[in-house]
């Protein structure tokens, strides 16, 4: 197997990966009301997308993946504790924050190249 083929068959194993994790976790979430599998399955595939990221040098796409990943996590374990308890809203806070920074690690690369600026 050439090197090309070897690396488009990684990349579209690396894609139904990431999409069977996205797919998989949405379902856990809305079917099964199962919040912290699907937290899991939100996180493992932005592991994976963050990888995927630094093998390719884009570290700081890398970390906002990431940071967005564990948000998610703790975004669902929050509310499958139950927002209205004491111990299920440290978590959600905790991981809605890491969810905004996460997603502005990602956007705030995309203002350089001139996509969504108002000038």
């Amino acid at each position: 197997m050439s090197d090309a083929r070897a690396a488009a068959y990684a990349a579209r194993t690396v894609r139904g990966l990431v999409f069977s994790l996205f797919v998989g976790g949405a379902v856990a979430a809305v079917a099964a009301r199962w919040f912290v599998v699907a937290g899991g399955a939100f996180l493992a595939g932005y592991t994976v997308l963050a990888t995927a990221a630094v093998v390719h040098g884009q570290r700081r796409r890398g970390l906002g993946l990431s940071l967005t990943g564990v948000g998610w996590l703790l975004t669902a374990v929050g509310v499958s504790l139950g927002l209205s308890t004491p111990t299920g809203t440290p978590p959600f806070v905790v991981g809605v924050a890491l969810l905004v920074v996460g997603t502005a690690a990602l956007v705030r690369p995309l203002e350089r190249l001139g996509i969504g600026t108002s000038a």
